[in-house]
């Protein structure tokens, strides 16, 4: 009796106030779709840039000690032993300057590692660890072959020597972080040596997302960082940004909850002759309170379910809208949406609408019901 009641004052075509409960659930369904759309893409966005440095920077962990290319193999070897390391490598990164067809010159590096590193590098054509050559990435396959580099080499009076080569391009690589596409040149350890003469190499690692405990004991010793510490002015600035926008994503809230504590009273208020009504009836004040609580929770209910569609949908197009957001931000997004963030806030939700209706109805059971027939809408 109480829910049919409810749903006859919410939905019911010979409802005169009708299309005030439709507006408030298409409100509240937007206003879910515009939150959950938003900490999906903050979530996403952030989970995303961690696990590309994680896999193409700094790595789960790298050394903070150079080594030469032989004494580097070997502790590498040895450190593939541990139980928490799943692979470990050497590589070195030389900062070069490029120059184009054009004569324009482009900062970039020559990223020199052990082929068995196991990175997701997807080749596209040729031969990517090659010994007579380089790789470039599919974005700046047009910046030559031979390719014009120029980059600092140790001298034999002075320190450090500017010293230009020409160098061929052996294959052309993809990866789905822009940045590192951008501005990475593969190569090989020998191949780099052969420019360079040398060089100091650092060692990779990665680990398994169980052991990384585990790993910061074992690698302690042997002098190695993780890429929290590598990157903690990053790690520190993404933090900041969380917070400023779980800050914007609560004032939001606080608007959708604010326009849904008025809507629910303001929906109670529009029925103020049927509560007359119910009362001339015989209905006792608890039971008319449930009614209108129902009816506001009714309400709230299908805008949260509204939302949840249309935020579905909304991921389900977004592969659609993939490209663009990879061309725009360089990073290959996956959206998600935690269970737990979206059940608490639609139990808010359900609950304001609830309070919203609760304290509306309770106003009106008291005033008499002579005043009210006489007088119209009181709220």
């Amino acid at each position: 009796m109480v829910l049919r009641l409810a749903w006859r004052y919410a939905f019911s075509k010979a409802n005169k106030h009708r299309g005030v409960s439709i507006r408030i659930a298409l409100g509240l369904g937007v206003g879910i779709l515009a939150i959950l759309a938003t900490v999906s893409f903050m979530q996403a966005l952030q989970r995303a840039q961690f696990d590309h440095i994680r896999t193409f920077e700094s790595f789960d962990f790298h050394s903070d000690v150079s080594h030469s290319l032989e004494d580097g193999r070997l502790l590498a070897k040895e450190l593939e032993g541990l139980g928490s390391v799943k692979k470990a490598f050497v590589y070195q990164d030389l900062p070069v300057l490029v120059v184009d067809r054009a004569g324009e010159n482009h900062p970039m590096r020559i990223r020199a590692i052990d082929v068995g590193a196991d990175l997701p590098i997807h080749p596209v054509a040729g031969e990517l660890f090659s010994s007579e050559g380089v790789a470039l990435s599919y974005r700046n396959r047009f910046l030559g072959n031979p390719l014009t580099i120029t980059f600092l080499r140790s001298g034999k009076q002075v320190t450090q020597v500017p010293t230009q080569r020409s160098i061929p391009v052996s294959g052309i690589y993809a990866t789905r972080y822009g940045p590192f596409d951008a501005s990475t040149i593969l190569a090989t350890p020998e191949y780099l040596s052969s420019l360079t003469g040398g060089g100091a190499y650092s060692i990779g690692i990665f680990t398994g997302e169980e052991s990384v405990r585990e790993a910061e004991r074992e690698l302690g010793a042997y002098g190695f960082i993780s890429y929290k510490e590598a990157n903690r002015s990053l790690y520190q600035a993404m933090e900041l940004e969380q917070k400023m926008m779980g800050l914007l994503l609560f004032l939001l809230i606080i608007v959708l909850i604010v326009h849904l504590h008025v809507s629910s009273k303001r929906l109670v208020g529009a029925k103020q002759r049927e509560i007359a009504l119910l009362r001339t009836l015989g209905f006792q004040e608890q039971k008319i309170a449930r009614v209108f609580v129902s009816q506001g929770l009714i309400v709230a209910f299908i805008g949260c379910l509204l939302g949840l569609l249309l935020t579905a949908l909304f991921i389900l197009l977004y592969p659609l809208l993939r490209v663009h957001v990879l061309s725009g931000l360089g990073l290959d997004l996956t959206l998600a949406l935690r269970f737990g963030e979206v059940a608490l806030l639609c139990a808010l939700i359900l609950a304001l609408a609830a309070l919203g209706a609760y304290t509306g109805s309770r106003r009106l059971v008291h005033v008499d019901i002579m005043e009210i027939l006489g007088h119209g809408e009181l709220l």
